[in-house]
């Protein structure tokens, strides 16, 4: 599943990339933000439910949670994840209550391949600029793939090492570039 992102992401990069080349100011400001908004939502966001479903399995095993600990579970995930990002008088202590994939024991985790899906997805797209022709000629292959082997296998098709941090940062590299420029753009 976490590969299931993948193609989609990767094209609406391009597509977004595409666009900012012709966009006006104005227009290049929503993409930008409308991006951004998304990467947010995707690594903060679901960075706080990593953390909520962390503490939760933990704290589970030896006491069932009351609404309070798990309303202060969900505060503490929020502020670790989000920092000084969020005004923590606007916190959602309720987060936990409203997904509905806390409940089914089939879907632990269940928000961890959308992190991973954008990530990889940018990093691909980091991959495609350092060496077009390479990536062209192999990146069928990648989809065709991603069903059948497990993710490191499917990564060394496009000679990613995906167990390596300096992948992972090249994505972060780009989200990073893309909130400099909303921040040019946006002064």
């Amino acid at each position: 599943m976490p590969l299931a992102e993948t193609a989609s992401t990767f094209c609406e990069t391009i597509v977004n990339n595409a666009a900012l080349k012709i966009a006006s100011k104005e227009e290049a400001i929503t993409i930008l933000e409308n991006s951004l908004q998304d990467a947010t939502q995707v690594i903060c966001d679901i960075y706080s439910r990593f953390i909520f479903e962390s503490a939760l399995f933990e704290m589970r095993t030896d006491h069932p949670l009351s609404v309070s600990e798990l309303n202060t579970i969900m505060l503490n995930a929020q502020k670790e994840a989000y920092g000084a990002g969020l005004n923590h008088e606007y916190l959602h202590p309720y987060m936990w209550l409203i997904k509905p994939h806390y409940y089914s024991a089939g879907l632990n985790f269940y928000n961890f391949p959308y992190a991973f899906g954008l990530l990889f997805a940018k990093g691909l797209y980091a991959k495609y600029l350092e060496d077009k022709t390479y990536f062209v000629a192999h990146y069928d292959n990648l989809l065709a793939s991603a069903g059948k082997m497990d993710i490191v296998d499917v990564c060394k098709i496009m000679g990613i090492d995906v167990e390596s941090e300096d992948f992972w940062l090249k994505p972060l590299a780009i989200i990073k570039q893309d909130i400099d420029a909303f921040v040019a753009l946006a002064i």
